[in-house]
């Protein structure tokens, strides 16, 4: 886990390299010197709504966003997880590029489809998250919703995390299509070599996610490539909230009080100075938090900014629970437990299918049928995708089914692509007429 790899300076020769700085004017002359080689060359210009897009969503990161993220005397960090997003549209994006020269589908068309889908694809994936997260997102300690400016703020900030493969899947496949279809291009050959692309993208957003510490796994003892992360990480928060390891001697459980979620004391380790106090289990905290992982990330971030202090935590003295008094306790290690390396085991399932689509798709028998290679993607990549939720544990039951929401869009997302498939082969075996159009290669 290594969230920030390194830092930018705020200024370059004394010249902010941020808001109405260097770094825009940059990204303007990048642009137009783009669109100038594609004229000198092609005697045209196209894909001029793309590049707009991009000007637009550049240009508004580096002038109201990047700004707010300057750390004093540092600059603005570069984050592994953002590093890794980047890195994967570029190499998607290549694939793709690739993939559509070989299928004389127009490159300069790509190109602004690839924009369109990466930023559907990012707005769908935080979309995914802030509805499964929204108290997290958009409330603070006490339960109010936060400021509208500092809410737009946390649902632009993704550097740090925050997306959801499934959510960038649907976004980028509707704004893909949305594309396809303005400016008639064969919609499932598109999608056919969309996808491997897709793929590589996700094989290499995932080593981002094991840089950031999300998306892991569930506890493990007793596997040699289980992965232990550092206290505070998003596993350790977990395992707080969820009671697996102690921290300043207690572990809380979740009680239902007058019809109001409070925590109580589920176990005090012995010989902790909470057990030296008197703590005993049942005793309820006198503080006014939202959910268990609201109350972990407390007392963790208490623990990380003073190590060497005492914390107090308020407790009911009375069966009423209206008088609460304060205990300080010293700070103790708390462990980490090993995990199970899930976003390994997704980066690998996802190089793994890049590379059978990839295959697939040279294939006479696929080629000859548009689509194909989509819906062998929208199965294979559910199938994994669901498996691989039963040894993840940051996520719970979706609306009481007793699977993940992940998994139950893999679910869907599985039935759609069997449904293209039979479709597109009793269509074939029907005797119609071969859809792509693409020579075949000797």
């Amino acid at each position: 886990m290594r969230q920030t790899l390194f830092y930018i300076p705020e200024t370059l020769f004394a010249i902010p390299l941020f808001g109405w700085g260097f770094g825009l004017g940059l990204l303007v002359a990048i642009v137009i010197i783009a669109h100038c080689y594609q004229y000198i060359r092609h005697r045209n210009v196209s894909g001029i709504g793309g590049s707009l897009a991009f000007l637009g969503i550049g240009g508004a990161v580096l002038v109201f966003v990047l700004p707010n993220l300057v750390e004093p005397e540092c600059g603005v960090p570069i984050r592994g997880y953002g590093f890794c997003l980047l890195l994967a549209i570029l190499a998607a994006l290549a694939l793709l590029l690739h993939l559509a020269k070989r299928q004389n589908i127009e490159t300069e068309k790509v190109f602004s489809l690839a924009v369109w889908t990466v930023i559907t694809g990012i707005v769908g994936a935080r979309l995914f998250y802030v509805t499964q997260y929204w108290r997290e997102t958009f409330l603070d300690h006490t339960g109010q919703v936060l400021p509208l400016g500092e809410s737009i703020f946390r649902f632009f900030n993704f550097a740090q995390g925050g997306l959801v493969v499934f959510g960038s899947i649907l976004g980028g496949a509707l704004g893909a299509f949305i594309f396809i279809h303005r400016n008639k291009m064969p919609v499932l050959r598109t999608f056919d070599i969309i996808s491997p692309a897709a793929m590589l993208g996700i094989a290499i957003g995932r080593i981002g996610c094991l840089l950031n510490g999300c998306c892991f796994g569930g506890i493990v003892s007793d596997a040699s490539w289980s992965i232990v992360f550092p206290t505070g990480s998003p596993a350790h928060v977990h395992q707080v909230a969820h009671g697996d390891v102690f921290l300043y001697g207690l572990k809380f459980e979740e009680v239902n009080i007058g019809g109001r979620t409070m925590f109580a004391i589920a176990e005090v380790q012995t010989e902790s100075e909470a057990d030296t106090l008197g703590l005993k289990p049942k005793m309820v905290l006198a503080w006014n938090v939202q959910s268990r992982r609201e109350l972990a990330a407390i007392l963790i971030d208490t623990y990380e900014t003073a190590p060497n202090e005492r914390v107090r935590l308020d407790f009911f003295t009375n069966s009423s629970h209206t008088e609460a008094a304060p205990f300080w306790l010293a700070p103790t290690a708390s462990d980490v437990l090993p995990v199970h390396p899930t976003q390994i085991y997704s980066s690998g399932l996802a190089l793994l299918l890049c590379g059978i689509l990839f295959c697939l798709g040279r294939l006479r028998f696929y080629r000859q049928r548009d689509g194909l290679v989509f819906a062998s993607f929208m199965i294979l990549y559910s199938v994994g995708r669901f498996g691989i939720e039963f040894v993840r544990t940051d996520e719970g039951s979706f609306f009481g089914t007793g699977l993940t929401i992940s998994q139950n869009v893999s679910i869907v997302v599985c039935l759609t692509g069997i449904a293209l498939l039979v479709y597109k082969l009793r269509h074939t075996t029907r005797g119609n007429r071969v859809l792509s159009s693409v020579p075949e290669s000797h």
